[in-house]
């Protein structure tokens, strides 16, 4: 499941052009008061203004490199505060073989670094924003999460790994959406998931908007 173009709703604009061009050191593009493009490796991410009494904000996992956590955590650590979970700021997942950063930017979205060393993808040199490969994972809040899952399985994807009625990831290593029911907390994080839109399109399957 690649994920080539993910849309997201803010209502801070301008901090988010600043924290992911100036902050993070990334490139955005076509930038205007109505939308800004973030490349995020082989994904677009695109940012949109809305209206609402509550800022949106979304969970969003990028891939990097298997050989390169301890390097994107340094980078990572240089420019933001990361997030913790009790006395750590980094996780492992025996299930995924794979270790994990989080932080959050300034409208609360909780962006996630990941590096699944089942994926051949090691790099060769210093970690850099060159070295976030693509957006992997995306959150989608609901109030029934086995729906969801059944609806995402009947246009060809699947599930990976344990399912339950709070939590389901549904795709494959390469790209996931991350099902989890309204309220529950997320990982790293004292948020709690809510229902925003944002639309994705996956190659092979095409465009869903969510929300």
């Amino acid at each position: 499941m690649m994920i080539e173009e993910l849309q997201l709703y803010t209502t801070r604009m301008e901090d988010l052009k600043h924290f992911y061009r100036d902050t993070l050191g990334m490139e955005v593009s076509n930038a205007t008061d109505q939308a800004f493009n973030l490349q995020v490796g082989g994904t677009k991410m695109i940012f949109k203004p809305c209206e609402t009494d509550r800022e949106p904000f979304y969970h969003v996992a990028w891939s990097i490199p298997t050989n390169r956590f301890k390097e994107a955590k340094q980078w990572a650590a240089s420019r933001v505060v990361l997030s913790r979970e009790g006395d750590r700021d980094e996780t492992y997942s025996t299930n995924w073989n794979s270790h994990s950063l989080y932080f959050e930017d300034p409208a609360g979205n909780i962006i996630e670094l990941i590096a699944h060393h089942r994926i051949q993808n090691e790099s060769d040199h210093e970690f850099s924003t060159q070295d976030i490969l693509q957006v992997c994972e995306v959150g989608l809040v609901t109030d029934d999460v086995l729906s969801v899952v059944n609806e995402l399985q009947q246009i060809g994807l699947t599930r990976w790994g344990e399912v339950s009625d709070t939590f389901a990831p549904v795709g494959d290593v390469h790209g996931l959406f991350i099902v989890v029911k309204k309220d529950r907390t997320w990982f790293f994080s004292k948020q709690k998931a809510k229902i925003y839109p944002l639309e994705v399109f996956i190659r092979g399957v095409g465009k869903l908007r969510i929300g």
